[in-house]
């Protein structure tokens, strides 16, 4: 069994098609074919179910792929164990919730890439639960996710707290304004998985309310936009609400605090070496966000109320 082979079949099971597969390990597909026939051979078991569209793993392969995985993170362990930590170098792979890469990660990778440009940096945007699913599967190192969660396969790692808001259109001046009307609401959220929408939901259910509609939409711009346009409400961080309702028509409304503030947690797996370029990445990412909510705070307090504008935040 060689390492070629794992990659291989890694990227094979990643991608469904030996096509795409060979693309991805720059080689052709004749070979991928070959190399997945070899593995199959000496293993004794179909890894994968051939089909017209593509391949599905087995459960054979299902079960390999997780030791394949962690053989070749074992192997890039091992080769940046003997590498010079002093200089960052390699491959980074990043995951992010969309909002914390809106507001608040283009200064931190700008300020990384800065300092450690032999570094080659890739960030994945996904909700909560795909994320840690992205880690604990060796796709990605690190993944800046919400709340902290009960997986003893995570390392977890609080970098910064968020206020989150109920955010509407501009018609609805507070929040007691919005619960009234709110079975009549259509609710935008991301998909399933996302923390703030299963925060959401918990608070509808802690004060017994029933939106109209759910609606998902797959981008933060997309969300903000039809609130504005006034098909319906959602939750998001306060930071990332303030930033579009200067450019936007959206009011934005508090939460009780046990609902409002939430954490923002960076995850890596426990079980495997921080390589320098991550641990490098965690403490600038530590510096530099702690100083934005610094700021945040700051002006939060130094802002005069408005009680006036319909476009300020309106208290419950």
């Amino acid at each position: 069994m060689e390492m070629r082979q794992l990659k291989i079949f890694c990227a094979v099971a990643e991608h469904g098609s030996f096509t795409a597969a060979a693309e991805k390990v720059h080689t052709v597909q004749s070979n991928v074919t070959m190399r997945i026939k070899e593995l199959e051979a000496e293993l004794g078991q179909p890894l994968f179910i051939r089909q017209k569209s593509g391949v599905v793993l087995t459960s054979a392969g299902q079960t390999f792929l997780g030791y394949a995985q962690r053989i070749l993170q074992l192997t890039e362990e091992s080769r940046n164990a003997l590498l010079d930590t002093a200089t960052p170098a390699g491959t980074l792979r990043l995951g992010s919730m969309e909002t914390t890469a809106a507001i608040r990660l283009p200064q931190v990778l700008a300020r990384y890439r800065e300092k450690y440009p032999q570094v080659h940096l890739s960030l994945l945007t996904g909700t909560t639960a795909e994320l840690i699913k992205a880690v604990e599967s060796h796709r990605l190192d690190g993944a800046f996710v919400g709340g902290l969660h009960q997986n003893p396969v995570l390392a977890q790692d609080e970098v910064f707290q968020e206020e989150l808001v109920l955010v509407s259109s501009c018609e609805f001046a507070s929040l007691g304004e919005l619960i009234q009307v709110m079975p009549q609401q259509t609710v935008l959220v991301f998909r399933t998985g996302c923390f703030y929408r299963s925060t959401l939901e918990h608070w509808f259910y802690q004060v017994g309310l029933v939106p109209n509609q759910v609606l998902e939409l797959g981008t933060l711009d997309g969300i903000l936009s039809c609130v504005a346009a006034g098909m319906g409400v959602t939750l998001l961080p306060k930071a990332v609400a303030q930033n579009y309702a200067a450019r936007q028509a959206i009011a934005l409304h508090a939460l009780p605090r046990e609902f409002a503030n939430v954490k923002t947690v960076f995850i890596r797996r426990n079980d495997t070496l921080a390589t320098p370029a991550l641990s490098a990445f965690v403490a600038l990412a530590r510096d530099q966000l702690a100083l934005s909510s610094d700021d945040t705070k700051a002006k939060r307090t130094n802002t005069p109320n408005r009680k006036s504008t319909r476009r300020s935040t309106a208290a419950a």
